[in-house]
């Protein structure tokens, strides 16, 4: 009775959790950072208020994926290790052309469901860029600070610096954004998209 009792509890457990990951959105975090001739990234994501998360960080020196649970790493990829891959089948080029327009309409719908989903939580970073003419660098910062202004009506927490740089042609960035997507929302388009893409293939 009393081990039936505890699986019954683990069982009730994990439902809970899985509903709980479906109905809490999911928070996402996209950071995009160059300075000089170097660009970096990384994207992280967490599930259920970041009791599960994720990261992915891309640069010149490593690609590699993290995925963590109540804070302790369980999985570590490195995504720049190449692996030789057992040899496939050529593409059939013509049979994906034929069906391009299919193919096309099937990622322009899912794009439409994760974008209408999809909302903006937070974008902030610094921006130093510079153009050859000074003239031309004044006119691009005043573009860019319009558009700042334009976030903040939408979006009150933007936070983003501009500077200037008169003497030297240049862009360096350190841009972040954070994302938060209901997953519920997306299952749905995620499955129609992926047997439309199949029945192409």
């Amino acid at each position: 009775m009393g081990l039936v009792l505890i699986l019954l509890i683990v069982l009730a457990t994990i439902v809970v959790l899985i509903v709980a990951a479906f109905l809490i959105p999911v928070d996402i975090s996209l950071r995009l950072f160059k300075e000089g001739p170097l660009t970096q990234g990384s994207m992280s994501f967490g599930f259920l208020m970041g009791t599960a998360s994720g990261r992915m960080d891309f640069n010149h020196e490593k690609r590699e994926f993290r995925l963590r649970v109540f804070g302790v790493t369980l999985l570590r990829r490195d995504l720049a290790a190449r692996k030789e891959k057992p040899e496939k089948k050529p593409t059939d080029w013509k049979k994906l052309a034929w069906n391009a327009n299919e193919l096309c309409a099937a990622v322009k719908d899912l794009a439409g469901a994760l974008t209408k989903n999809l909302s903006i939580k937070r974008l902030g970073g610094r921006v130093k860029v510079g153009l050859s003419d000074p003239a031309q660098t004044g006119m691009l910062i005043g573009l860019l600070y319009a558009g700042t202004g334009v976030a903040k009506a939408f979006l009150p927490e933007t936070r983003l610096e501009i500077e200037p740089s008169f003497d030297a042609e240049m862009i360096d960035a350190d841009i972040e954004m954070g994302f938060s997507l209901p997953l519920f929302k997306v299952i749905i388009p995620l499955i129609r998209f992926f047997r439309r893409i199949r029945k192409i293939f």
